[in-house]
């Protein structure tokens, strides 16, 4: 899907930044389909990441090779990854040659010391 080639994951943004002011940043390297930050549900309060969406696959390649300031906090530009690749990723990348090892599992065993 060409929208997941220009979507960025953006970290460490401001609380004080809005989705305004990161188009208006991002806007700089290119046309800006879509800006959001992202929320909390309950409080409304920023999380201190969110998504930018260019127009052109190939500005979002040079989005994440630089370094980027917005309202005086570097934020960090990734490829976004949606949940389930990455967890398909991070199968891959924990087992020994590439292979994907077994799914972690939650158990209910309590271990005490005395």
């Amino acid at each position: 899907m060409e929208m997941d080639s220009s979507k960025l994951f953006i970290g460490g943004i401001s609380w004080d930044t809005n989705e305004d002011r990161l188009r208006q940043y991002f806007q700089n390297f290119g046309d800006v389909v879509e800006a959001m930050i992202m929320k909390d549900r309950t409080t409304g309060r920023a999380r201190g990441f969110g998504f930018i969406v260019f127009a052109d696959p190939s500005v979002a390649e040079r989005v994440v090779l630089e370094k980027h300031v917005i309202d005086g906090r570097t934020v960090e530009a990734k490829k976004a990854v949606p949940r389930d690749d990455q967890n398909l990723l991070n199968r891959t990348n924990n087992s020994s040659h590439g292979s994907p090892g077994p799914t972690p599992t939650r158990s209910k065993k309590i271990f005490m010391l005395s």
